[in-house]
């Protein structure tokens, strides 16, 4: 049975990765896990919560991804591996690509007295990336696996919620970006920007929001098995995510202020447009009366005057030339 797994001062790292059926029936058997919990997973049912266990106890979190393309995949760059661990800043994950849809990923942790199994269906590399890292050196486990089950959780759910402020921070960039493209008329494309840039902060919204709680709850420390010293780091958990969810609100009311903008001036645009041609209609109207009324195979006055035709085109442009003075003394020009 191939079960991804590091050990490190009697405490096991498992990480799994798009788990097969095989391997969930193993974690079942050898670990007592609840197939109903290992079956949500695997059928993506549940939401973010915690639930405690006589054994174990079960954190569930949304994290959001960008689906790639094969050929997007190939050409990614792996992370960084000093990077993540970093305490000088915040990771540099890959950035979100404009016009690119927002998902979400579930992550179940599976937290024991010495053991953290993760389950998540590859939409999180950052936790790959950790595991590699645990597995090079002793330093890496040392500092991630030294402090026990719950101290890990803590290291790799700051790395996941890190990780989201790169999708925050472009999310901005596409705003100032579509701010700066409402004078052209590219109609289509900045619509299109500003449709996917407010589904993408509806679906960041999903994530943050059921998460918040649960943080919160951990920071009073509700829950007696993951709190103890830990409480002070749950607590900057949940100041990131307060950090993001007021972000994200602020592009929020951004985009639908950008939104209403770029509504009235599609507005004014099709009010210019329907003025001018009304403005041509009304100037060709009569002049088609007349053409039409001398046009006719019917004995009319002056039909047979030499200067007929000169007559009729003195007065049509004598009509346009009043109608255009008619409209700009009534500032329709």
């Amino acid at each position: 049975m191939n079960i991804p797994t590091i050990t490190h001062e009697g405490l096991s790292f498992i990480n799994l990765s798009k788990p097969t059926p095989t391997q969930v029936e193993f974690l079942s058997k050898n670990f007592g896990f609840s197939m109903l919990n290992l079956e949500d997973f695997l059928y993506k049912t549940q939401i973010p919560k915690i639930e405690i266990y006589k054994s174990y106890s079960l954190v569930v979190m949304d994290i959001p991804y960008i689906e790639k393309t094969k050929r997007e995949a190939a050409d990614t760059k792996p992370f960084s591996l000093p990077n993540v661990l970093s305490n000088r800043g915040l990771p540099n994950f890959p950035k979100l690509p404009r016009k690119k849809r927002i998902s979400l990923g579930e992550v179940d942790f599976f937290i024991g007295k010495d053991y953290i199994v993760v389950l998540h269906d590859e939409k999180t590399p950052q936790i790959d990336e950790l595991f590699e890292m645990c597995k090079i050196t002793s330093k890496h486990r040392e500092d991630l696996m030294g402090k026990g089950p719950v101290y890990l959780l803590y290291r790799i759910i700051d790395v996941l919620v890190d990780s989201t402020f790169s999708y925050v921070e472009d999310i901005t960039t596409t705003i100032d970006y579509i701010d700066k493209k409402l004078d052209e008329k590219t109609s289509g494309a900045v619509i299109e920007d500003i449709s996917m840039t407010r589904r993408n902060i509806v679906v960041f919204e999903t994530m943050i929001k059921p998460a918040m709680p649960i943080f919160a709850d951990l920071e009073k420390g509700k829950y007696a098995q993951l709190n103890g010293e830990m409480a002070l780091y749950w607590s900057n958990i949940l100041d990131h995510l307060q950090k993001i969810w007021d972000r994200l609100e602020d592009n929020k009311e951004l985009i639908e202020g950008i939104s209403r903008s770029y509504e009235s001036l599609l507005s004014i645009r099709t009010n210019e447009v329907i003025k001018v041609l009304t403005i041509f209609t009304a100037i060709l109207l009569p002049l088609t009366l007349l053409a039409s009324i001398y046009g006719m195979n019917v004995p009319l006055p002056f039909h047979d005057n030499a200067h007929t035709f000169t007559a009729i085109m003195v007065v049509m442009l004598a009509v346009v030339v009043a109608m255009m003075l008619y409209f700009k003394s009534r500032d329709w020009l």
